[in-house]
């Protein structure tokens, strides 16, 4: 022993780690990029949208590319607009990250996620079932009503005749299929269907679509009457809320709604080669 003290310290410094989420604005990088994914999504699915259209993707691609050359050229002579292009491209991401949700710091895979659970809770709670009920003692009254994939498609055209009959009973020469799918979310039925999906089984079913019909001002897919009339062999089958009232002197009747379209139509097979 030299009797000298012991100078080591053996207590460590307590320093405070540093990490990622103490860094300024390093939170919203997930966000940002989640959000440019989104934005690149909604162009690859305008380009996509083109394929029910003869060459129009090739129409849209050729005019994304000009767009991209025809900035790229101004550039050169502008430097100053790429200031200009990054705010542009912060707006757009900024916008679809607040539309979306990511703003609050979820990614996509976050949203996903959570849209996978809620569906799950909705699907438990809209399908419940005691522990001690099996299959075989389920009563008729808890089965829910199934409809055959023949029986779902021929809802779906009697809904489209008659939406076209409605149509015509309003001044106009037929419908847009948007809003035929517009009709069919309302009643809560094919939430996941696309419009180019609803085109594509009108397809597979013969219903003739335009792919560009006027109606008040808007040029866009839809199914005319004289289209349908000719596919039909027969003039159009009027809805029982449309026939007019025939008794004398019986006072007008108002507009009647759009029609519904039948339970059967929640049951239709998504078509294989949807857009």
């Amino acid at each position: 022993m030299t009797g000298k003290p012991d100078t080591t310290n053996t207590a460590k410094p307590n320093r405070r780690k540093i990490r990622l989420e103490h860094i300024p604005f390093v939170r919203e990088v997930p966000v940002v990029v989640s959000a440019t994914m989104v934005a690149l999504r909604y162009v690859g699915a305008w380009l996509r949208a083109g394929d029910q259209e003869r060459g129009g993707f090739v129409v849209r691609l050729s005019a994304l590319g000009l767009a991209g050359y025809i900035a790229l050229y101004f550039t050169e002579k502008h430097p100053g607009l790429w200031y200009a292009y990054g705010a542009t491209g912060l707006v757009v991401v900024t916008t679809v990250a607040v539309r979306t949700g990511l703003s609050a710091g979820r990614t996509v895979k976050d949203l996903e996620t959570a849209h996978t659970t809620v569906k799950e809770e909705e699907r438990q709670e809209t399908d419940p079932q005691n522990d001690h009920e099996t299959a075989g003692e389920q009563g008729p009254e808890t089965t829910p009503p199934q409809a055959t994939s023949a029986e779902a498609d021929a809802a779906f055209a009697v809904f489209v005749e008659h939406s076209v009959a409605f149509a015509v009973r309003q001044g106009r020469k037929g419908v847009h299929t948007d809003t035929l799918l517009t009709r069919i979310h309302q009643e809560r039925m094919l939430a996941d269907w696309t419009e180019p999906m609803l085109r594509q089984k009108c397809k597979v079913l013969d219903i003739p679509v335009r792919t560009q019909m006027g109606i008040q001002g808007r040029n866009y897919f839809g199914v005319h009457i004289a289209d349908l009339e000719q596919a039909l062999g027969r003039p159009l089958r009027i809805p029982a809320q449309l026939v007019p009232d025939l008794t004398p002197n019986a006072p007008a009747a108002p507009p009647g709604e759009p029609p519904a379209p039948p339970a059967e139509v929640a049951f239709l097979e998504a078509p294989a080669e949807a857009a």
